[in-house]
């Protein structure tokens, strides 16, 4: 039976990915959302081990006969790359552990073949990290053997935050992720790496690498990361530094060149962006500039935003000012009884175009691919953008518009509340995009 002119080709199964997960595994649809059409992936299972999260565990879900059995399986449909998706099975032993893994899945018949562990050291080297905080939910003892993994590769593991589980480690809720995630964080961590493919992250990287101010890397998202790499296929991922470091991945702003990114001392970042309520009142201005100068700053864009009778929000990108936390203790010194509403993050060279023509050049974009929800995402700073039928309920953090078809579109933002001039410029913004897709052929 021949298809019908036009009809969709259905996908191939020989262009998919081939995963290895524990028994306990529980996050199938989580790898997915890293995952674009056509890819599929084929998923199997380690035998149930019945025993505690430990290396002892460990070691038992990594034995080369379960994993050699998982491989040929992984096999039947012509899978083109088989991942081994645990990051302690595959640093439990070491770098020659994990080495030995692949030699298992190679020697089974993958062509092709990658592991959790392995994966992250890959990350870590795209996105600049030599120095990395710790997340896992494991034991100490568990922890440590990670630890040691990335110090063989040359990795120094800044700090080390484990939640002592022995088991059920899906039930592991976002905000407690969150929380470890911060409790972790030091100022000379250049990454944070999230630990265990059972532990779901992937709507929680974004907003804490806008908080942290510098990549937060997960167990599921460098293995997806790097199997779609190997296939030539970019990952799935808005505002995921690692995904958005992909230098294949869609259209740049094009008012804009990709310039060097500018670092200070030691190579660490120097563009950040400070976000400060000002009291409204004669020489708050003044105390804000000589705060950022006296850390090192320079201004080299501003805007200011409409917040309430009393005080303003100033937005504003610093250059050379290469330590976040000196500028942002600055600046808390400096505005005095607004210093509960200062937030410093890293800022990207595209921030230093002026408004007008960000938004422009957004609605663009969004008539051209069709997604005007991630063009307001990166207009907003938004942790989050959907389109829904009604709109939400009033509330600071979440800022909603009739969308240019039909429904809302609703943006969230836990960092930092939304200011009225961000609701205008929403609304601005969403008129813009409904006359250029009349317009649009």
């Amino acid at each position: 039976m021949q298809h019908e002119t036009g009809a969709a080709t259905p996908p191939d199964p020989a262009g998919g990915i081939g995963v290895i997960v524990p028994f306990d595994f529980a996050l199938d649809r989580e790898l997915w959302r890293w995952v674009p059409e056509p890819v599929e992936l084929h998923l199997t299972r380690t035998p149930f081990v019945p025993s505690p999260v430990t290396a002892e565990m460990a070691r038992a879900i990594s034995d080369p006969g379960p994993v050699r059995s998982a491989t040929r399986d992984l096999l039947q449909p012509g899978t083109r790359i088989v991942a081994y998706a645990c990051t302690s099975g595959s640093f439990v032993d070491g770098v020659a552990g994990e080495h030995a893994l692949l030699d298992v899945m190679h020697e089974a018949g993958a062509r092709h073949a990658l592991t959790t562990a392995g994966a992250l050291v890959s990350a870590l080297g795209a996105v600049g990290a030599s120095r990395v905080a710790i997340v896992t939910p494991y034991v100490d003892s568990l922890t440590d053997l990670l630890g040691a993994f990335l110090a063989a590769h040359g990795i120094t593991s800044t700090s080390a935050v484990g939640l002592g589980l022995l088991g059920q480690i899906w039930r592991v809720s976002y905000e407690e992720v969150v929380a470890a995630a911060r409790a972790a964080d030091r100022p000379d961590a250049e990454a944070v790496f999230i630990s265990c493919t059972n532990l779901a992250t992937y709507d929680v990287i974004a907003p804490l690498e806008r908080e942290l101010g510098k990549p937060v890397l997960t167990a599921n998202q460098v293995t997806m990361w790097a199997a779609l790499q190997a296939i030539g296929v970019p990952a799935l991922g808005p505002g995921q530094r690692l995904i958005a470091g992909d230098a294949a991945r869609g259209p740049h702003l094009r008012a804009v060149p990709d310039p060097a990114p500018r670092l200070g001392p030691g190579g660490s970042a120097a563009l950040h962006r400070v976000r400060v309520r000002l009291p409204d009142e004669a020489g708050a201005l003044a105390r804000l500039a000589e705060s950022v100068a006296s850390a090192g700053g320079n201004i080299v864009a501003f805007s200011v935003h409409g917040q309430d009778s009393e005080s303003v929000v100033d937005e504003l990108v610093v250059g050379g000012a290469s330590d976040r936390d000196l500028l942002a203790g600055a600046v808390r010194a400096a505005v005095g009884r607004a210093a509960g509403a200062v937030l410093v993050t890293e800022a990207d060279p595209h921030d230093l175009v002026d408004g007008q023509t960000r938004a422009l050049d957004l609605a663009a974009q969004a008539v051209q691919n069709g997604d005007p929800a991630s063009a307001l995402g990166a207009l907003l700073h938004a942790d989050s953008v959907e389109v829904v039928d009604d709109e939400p309920d009033p509330d600071p953090h979440v800022l909603a518009v009739p969308g240019p078809a039909d429904g809302w579109l609703v943006a969230r933002r836990a960092w930092a509340p939304f200011t009225v001039t961000e609701v205008a410029r929403a609304e601005a913004f969403v008129r813009a995009l409904t006359a250029l897709t009349a317009v649009a052929p």
